[in-house]
């Protein structure tokens, strides 16, 4: 029985050397990156409209964070993705869409390992939402919740993953009509951390 304790001591302190030999986490600093994006969007709205749409598109991501124990970080960023997200058809054949989608962001990380991440995040969104006659644009505004995953493939180069829920307030055209958007959005990326 000794025998059996004084293995299972050798082989747990040798894992938990070969698990740590690189170290804690290192959370702190500046990245960007880069997502392919594939977003479901539904609109809703006062003229009869319930509808959705799904579209690809190219996001953009800076952020800092700063490392509050060797696995807890808070990051601070902006992300801006490109073109129009479609969130469905107006009931007169008008696309609802969100144009040029950007956001502030705060983001908490825990690492898991000393390479693997999980994060979520709070964002405040913004972006153009086209007219239901397709005229002109609104700006609207919005929160943000999203969850994800990023791993260091090296010291500087990642990859990552991630869902989003965006929720826009309420907006109302000069038409009268009032739409209220939302979209989902699953995004896969690489980046490089300074």
């Amino acid at each position: 029985m000794k025998k059996i304790f004084l293995t299972t001591i050798a082989l747990g302190a040798f894992a938990a050397t070969s698990a740590f030999a690189a170290g804690p986490a290192d959370l702190s600093g500046f990245s960007i990156g880069a997502n392919a994006e594939l977003s479901t969007g539904s609109a809703s709205a006062t003229d009869g409209t319930s509808d959705t749409g799904k579209t690809t598109a190219l996001g953009l991501q800076a952020r800092y964070d700063w490392a509050l124990t060797p696995n807890f970080a808070i990051g601070l960023g902006g992300s801006y993705s490109s073109g129009n997200h479609l969130a469905g058809t107006y009931a007169n054949g008008t696309a609802a869409s969100i144009n040029n989608r950007y956001s502030i962001d705060v983001i908490p990380t825990f690492a898991l390992a000393n390479n693997f991440q999980v994060y979520g995040k709070l964002s405040s969104i913004y972006g153009s939402a086209a007219s239901n006659d397709g005229s002109s644009t609104n700006d609207v505004q919005g929160v943000g919740y999203g969850i994800g995953v990023r791993q260091m493939l090296d010291k500087k180069m990642y990859w990552q993953a991630g869902y989003d829920l965006n929720q826009f307030k309420d907006v109302t055209f000069a038409t009268g009509t009032t739409s209220s958007l939302k979209e989902n959005v699953f995004s896969l990326g690489i980046g490089y951390k300074f």
